[in-house]
């Protein structure tokens, strides 16, 4: 079974390692890995899957907000990661170019989280519970636009996992917090469908992550190296 930190080290190390150089533009010169795929079956690394039927949206926010997920020079941690993942809850743009919360629950005039809970309800194996944050019309011309493309809600054997799409992530910065947030959408779901349920309820079975470019910035190689160098005996 795989945590969110397992796999955060194991990328940043692999990119570190086997990743190619490259400009994206003259402003960011850095290394990436194409077509990435991680199956995060123990995102909070609780090491029994039946653990997760007890896990809440709530309980989760308090173990981030105590510390449990801090990695030794992992650049957001603590209430930094807390207020990013509770984020989720804010609906508004907040003065952004885009959230993905807006984005997910309002920017198109639909809550799509509620869209995909129904899709659920109305068809346990259902393909069609999507999300997308790219809104062509307004982001048609745009330098900042969504990294994050897709999500979909999956139920097979009793388990609903979450998976994701992203064109772009910046792996030592970001996929961390990226993860934590995408896991924190799977277990509100989670929760949300089991509460209209009957029988037996639903388990989370975790994240499955697709990336089509994923990176490391120039200006960050070395707090990379650093963060590796910290976290040695976690990556055998």
């Amino acid at each position: 079974m795989k945590s969110i930190g397992q796999c955060y080290l194991e990328f940043v190390n692999k990119i570190l390692t086997e990743g190619k150089e490259t400009y994206k533009d003259s402003d960011h010169h850095l290394k990436e890995s194409l077509g990435n795929y991680y199956l995060i079956d123990d995102p909070l690394d609780l090491k029994f899957r039946a653990k997760y039927q007890h896990m809440t949206p709530e309980l989760m926010l308090q173990e981030i907000k105590s510390g449990k997920f801090d990695i030794d020079s992992c650049p957001i941690k603590g209430d930094a990661l807390y207020e990013y993942v509770k984020s989720f809850e804010i609906r508004d743009d907040q003065g952004f170019v885009y959230t993905y919360p807006n984005r997910i629950l309002e920017h198109f005039g639909v809550d799509q989280f509620e869209t995909m809970k129904q899709r659920i309800l109305t068809a346990t194996g259902s393909n069609r519970a999507v999300a997308v944050t790219i809104d062509p019309a307004l982001d048609g011309d745009r330098e900042d636009i969504p990294c994050l493309q897709v999500i979909q809600i999956l139920v097979r054997d009793g388990e609903l996992t979450i998976h994701c799409f992203f064109r772009s992530n910046d792996i030592f910065g970001a996929f961390y917090s990226n993860m934590f947030f995408i896991t924190y959408i799977g277990i509100k779901m989670k929760e949300e469908v089991n509460k209209e349920i009957m029988g037996d309820k639903l388990n989370f079975g975790g994240l499955h992550y697709h990336s089509t470019s994923g990176h490391i910035y120039n200006n960050d190689m070395r707090a990379a190296r650093k963060l590796i160098s910290a976290n040695k005996a976690a990556l055998k």
